[in-house]
């Protein structure tokens, strides 16, 4: 496929991206409007779908790597590198703030019912763990992606995300 293909298709990928991530995020707010920061039950609920939202921006933030990348945008890879790492410093936050409801949440819980409610809250804990990790890896891979064309720094190379095949002779 030829650069100008590539820059081409990337360019309308970017926009794709921005639909993955914009829209959950949208459906995620209008779930939980409106917002009772206050309210235990509701901060514990919002969280708790919050670790199961994460699939498709996700993907979206892989696919403006992949448009970064096919463009050479060492902008777009500091900019996604800043936003993935700040990401990754609040969910690192709210991760702990879940735990600390959990905890209260569960007190009102009946006996009989915690264990599938400690079940659940565990399965949020680790995705919120794992989402966490990922846009941290996100941001880091993106920083050293913004350090040059050839990825080279320091006198290590990165090896490239997609090589191009060599003309058959």
């Amino acid at each position: 496929m030829s650069h100008r293909t590539v820059r081409a298709l990337a360019w309308p990928g970017y926009f794709f991206a921005f639909l993955l991530i914009v829209f959950p995020v949208g459906d995620l707010v209008v779930n939980v409007w409106p917002p009772r920061i206050g309210e235990l039950q509701w901060r514990y609920g919002t969280l708790g779908l919050l670790s199961g939202f994460w699939l498709t921006p996700l993907f979206g933030v892989a696919f403006l790597v992949a448009c970064a990348a096919a463009l050479e945008h060492r902008g777009m890879f500091r900019l996604l590198s800043i936003l993935s790492i700040a990401v990754a410093v609040l969910l690192a936050a709210l991760l702990v703030l879940f735990i600390l409801d959990w905890l209260q949440v569960r007190t009102t819980f009946p006996p009989e019912g915690r264990g599938f409610m400690d079940v659940g809250s565990l399965k949020a804990i680790a995705k919120h763990v794992l989402v966490t990790l990922l846009f941290a890896w996100v941001g880091v891979a993106s920083l050293r992606a913004s350090w040059g064309k050839s990825g080279e720094h320091r006198g290590r190379s990165i090896p490239p995300l997609v090589r191009e095949a060599s003309p058959k002779v």
